[in-house]
Formats: C-alpha cells, sequence, structure tokens
C-alpha cells in the first residue's frame, strides 16, 4: 500500500518540504526491482473526473490511480488535474529519448559524447539503462493545473518560459506562478507522489527514480505491457452542458463573418447539432454547415475559407461534406482579432445525405420536446459512462438517431 508523507498544513507547506535528491543514474540502476505485481488500470474508468491530454495513453498502476483520487479530493473546488503522460511503451520512450538526443547532438556539435547524454538524460529517461523509465513502469504522471470554468492552465510559470522553467524550485518565478507552483506540489506531495525535481510536472511513486529520490531501499514497480485493447485519449472530455441562449447568436455572428468572406457564391449557411435546438442540453461546440450546389461552387469555397484561417480536411470518408479545422480560437480572422466559440465547420453539396439527416433530425427535436428530452437524457448518461471515449460515445447514440429518422424517411437511412 501506498504510503503518505506526514500532512502538513497548507500555509506552512514550502516546496523545500518535497523530496529532491538527485537522480544520477548510477544510483538508479543500482535499486533493486521486486515488481508487486499491481495491474495497470484505465484512469478513464477508475478516476472520470480527471481530465486528458490528447493522445495520453491514460494507464497506470492501481496504486497511482487512487493517489491522483486522493489528489483530485485535495484540490480548490474551481480547478481540474490534468493528466498529460501516464504510461509510455519502452519503444514510445526510446523514440522520444534518441529524438532529443540527435538534436542536442546537432545543436551542441562541441559536445562530447557524454555530455550530450547527460543533458538528455536530464529530461528524458534514458531507454537503454538498467533501471527502466517511470513513465514505462505505469509508476508515473506529468500533469497539469486548469480552470475548471475557462479551461485555460493555471500559471506555474511566468516569467520564465520553455526548459529553462522547469525546475521545480527554481528562484525568479513571479508570485502567482510561485504560489500556483507551490499548490501543485502540496497537492500531489500530499497524496503520496514524490517529484522529480528537474520537472515540476513529473510525479512517480513506485519506479527507481522514486526510490532514490526518498531513500526506499526497493523499487517495487517494474517494466510493464500495455493491457491488450488498451487505447489512447484521442479528443476531449464529453460534456453535457445545460442549453445556453447565447448558441444562437454565437452562430449568427460566426454566420455573418463567414457569409461576408464568401461573398457572392451561391450557398446558405446552416446551424446544425444540438445546440441548434432551443433547450437541448449539448456539448459546448457550434456544429455549421455551409450548403453549396455544386462541385464548382464547393471548390470556391475551400479556397474563400483559406482566408478566414480555415484548413481543409477534406470529406474525412462522408462523401458530399467536406470539412475543416483549424489552430487557435482566433479563427474566423477579423480584424480587430477576437477570440470565437469552439465549433465545427463543413461544406455540404444541396442534396447530400449526410446534410438531409443533419437537418430533419435537428428539425424534428425542434418540433418535438418530448424526443429533444429523452434524447438530452440519453445523451448525458452516455457522457457520464463514456466520457473519455468520444467513438463509443456517438456509437451508443446511433439507435436513438436512426429511430428518429426512420420514423420520418426511411431514404435517410440509405
Amino acid at each position: 500500500m501506498m504510503s503518505r508523507p506526514t500532512e502538513i498544513e497548507f500555509d506552512r507547506f514550502s516546496i523545500a518540504d518535497v523530496p529532491a535528491n538527485p537522480e544520477p543514474y548510477r544510483l538508479l540502476n543500482r535499486v533493486p526491482i521486486r515488481d508487486n505485481g499491481e495491474p495497470l488500470v484505465d484512469l478513464r474508468e477508475t478516476n472520470p473526473e480527471l481530465s486528458f491530454g490528447v493522445h495520453c495513453f491514460p494507464y497506470v498502476r492501481e496504486g497511482i490511480a487512487g493517489a491522483l483520487k486522493s489528489a483530485y479530493r485535495s484540490m480548490p473546488a474551481h480547478l481540474d488535474l490534468r493528466i498529460f503522460s501516464a504510461l509510455r511503451t519502452l519503444e514510445g520512450q526510446a523514440q522520444m529519448y534518441w529524438g532529443n538526443y540527435e538534436r542536442a547532438k546537432k545543436e551542441h556539435p562541441n559536445w562530447p559524447e557524454s555530455v550530450v547524454r547527460k543533458m538528455t538524460n536530464r529530461f528524458f529517461a534514458p531507454p537503454d539503462a538498467k533501471a527502466p523509465p517511470g513513465h514505462c513502469t505505469g509508476a508515473a504522471v506529468d500533469i497539469g493545473l486548469f480552470d475548471r470554468q475557462t479551461g485555460e492552465g493555471i500559471d506555474v510559470r511566468s516569467p520564465i518560459e520553455g526548459w529553462k522553467g522547469a525546475p521545480t524550485a527554481i528562484p525568479g518565478l513571479s508570485p502567482v506562478a510561485a504560489e500556483n507552483r507551490r499548490l501543485l506540489c502540496y497537492i500531489m506531495h500530499s497524496a503520496g507522489l514524490s517529484n522529480c525535481r528537474d520537472e515540476f510536472w513529473h510525479w512517480s511513486y513506485g519506479d527507481s527514480a522514486w526510490a532514490v529520490r526518498v531513500g526506499a531501499p526497493i523499487a517495487c514497480y517494474g517494466l510493464i505491457e500495455p493491457p491488450n485493447g488498451s487505447t489512447r485519449v484521442t479528443g476531449a472530455k464529453v460534456e453535457i452542458h445545460p442549453y445556453n441562449p447565447e448558441w444562437p447568436n454565437q452562430f449568427e455572428e460566426l454566420r455573418t463573418v463567414i457569409a461576408g468572406a464568401l461573398g457572392g457564391i451561391e450557398m446558405r449557411i446552416e446551424h446544425i447539432g444540438s445546440t441548434a435546438v432551443p433547450g437541448l442540453s449539448a456539448k459546448p461546440i457550434l456544429d455549421i454547415d455551409i450548403v453549396v450546389p455544386n462541385e464548382t461552387e464547393m471548390l470556391t469555397v475551400i479556397e474563400s475559407l483559406k482566408g478566414l484561417g480555415y484548413i481543409h480536411e477534406g470529406d474525412l470518408g462522408v462523401p458530399g461534406r467536406e470539412a475543416f479545422r483549424f489552430d487557435g480560437n482566433e479563427v474566423p480572422k477579423t480584424d480587430p482579432v477576437r477570440q470565437w466559440p469552439y465549433h465545427h465547420l463543413y461544406a455540404s453539396l444541396e442534396g447530400a445525405l449526410p446534410l438531409r439527416r443533419h437537418i430533419a433530425f435537428r428539425d424534428y427535436l425542434r418540433k418535438h420536446p418530448v424526443a429533444a428530452a429523452d434524447y438530452a437524457d440519453l445523451k448525458s448518461k452516455l457522457a457520464a459512462k463514456h466520457p473519455w471515449d468520444r467513438t463509443r460515445y456517438n456509437e451508443a447514440k446511433t439507435p436513438f438517431v436512426t429511430d428518429i429518422l426512420g420514423g420520418i424517411d426511411s431514404s435517410l437511412l440509405e
């Protein structure tokens, strides 16, 4: 069972209370490993209150999941604990390590081999050492604190950017960043996890590095393979919000800007999806579809949207519908620059089956409030069941949608 440090009140806590012994590999490699056989668990299932970075492989040892649950319970209510990295395969660790090794070697051609290795080892655990990297044992996580309402990261760095601000106890942080970093350390240390002093975000328990940091005689977690059927986090958490009366206004503002950029192109712009149904709870993402009469106009739309900052992704396997993505929340680009709500943008051919389905389903829910309420209830239950698996969430909604569409027009099910 994981041991906890002696409880210290936050007012009296200092980052200096976190053990910060150096972790040279000559010491890590001497630590005996007696793996206790504890299984890996999927944090999406055991700790659904957490959030995750995209592409995170969210598996850790059972004891680490328990520590993260304890950490979450001790957090202020307005904050969210986000896991950026958890389990890594040894192959993935090797790719990361040697890529950064080669970059350091190229940037510093006069460094001897020993220095290149030492500097790479500072931030990336070597995959060829006797002591397995913490992430490859299921014992380590890289974490951050985020504002629950805005989704923005809490400042723990300013004014020091990049790797220079990585050391946990680095001096020179702003008062706000220093206090937030102290809070992060308090939360994780109180849960029984230990910190790599060179990376304020890296915390572990039970691996060889942990043993060296805290003076433990053995490591209780060794190298472990991912469970069969394991998957990565592929997108943001599925969260259903109460209906927001601002959604139609946000759509109109976006529609006006997009229509203005498309000029004289023959088209119309539809607000589709759940945010287009008054009173319906939904993910807070606007779905917008530009409807064009033919392929010629479609090509013109694709070209025109580049000027607003949209990037064409092709049909993504959905014939008759072109998808677009964008980087940042300042798209569509306007003068002056403004922040836009998150949205999905498509362009569809008039009469295309995906478009007909979306509009038919939207219009049905607008006219049938009981069905809309049933749909809202279903989505809330599925979001609670599959908060980090958007594919399963969408698949589980399909029978409801199919029943509605089949009752409207059987051709919509072709």
